[in-house]
């Protein structure tokens, strides 16, 4: 199960928070998808306190995304550039949900992830798209850019929280 939905949060809050991302927050590089000391490294930013975005965001996918109350561990933003490409992985918890903040990027910077017969499918970098799929048991990754440009996601880890 990936599902996409388009157009998720107001342009001028995705505009913001790209900014943010960028050009605010502290990015430390040698971040793994399998860590892997084989594997690509890239840049990783923690949110960190009681931030706004992160608040709003989380809001915004109980209510509207997974319909449920669920627990988050910290969401992080994902900093790759041009030969950066992660590796195939899974994640912790029953969903990830990514949201890709950056400028759409054509041609390059896709989520690949395997579906049930193990194929290979792909789900191009558009900006302000939410990308929602079983963390735990969806192989994924994502590309790198092939310019200049960063691509940007910011991933939510989600435990839905027993009834």
């Amino acid at each position: 199960m990936v599902k996409v939905i388009d157009d998720w949060l107001d342009p001028e809050f995705c505009d913001h928070l790209s900014y943010d991302i960028l050009f605010n927050m502290k990015h430390t590089y040698g971040h793994r998808s399998d860590h892997s000391k084989l594997t690509p490294r890239f840049y990783r930013a923690d949110f960190v306190g009681n931030n706004f975005h992160i608040k709003y965001m989380c809001r915004k996918i109980n209510r509207e995304v997974i319909q449920s109350d669920c627990k988050f561990s910290m969401p992080y933003a994902n900093i790759q550039f041009k030969g950066m490409d992660g590796t195939f992985h899974k994640d912790d918890g029953d969903f990830t949900i990514l949201y890709m903040v950056t400028p759409t990027l054509e041609g390059s910077g896709q989520f690949q992830y395997r579906n049930g017969r193990g194929e290979v499918e792909e789900i191009e970098f558009v900006r302000n798209r939410l990308v929602w799929f079983a963390g735990s048991s969806v192989q994924h990754r994502g590309l790198a850019p092939d310019t200049d440009l960063p691509r940007v996601t910011v991933a939510f880890k989600v435990t839905r929280e027993k009834e």
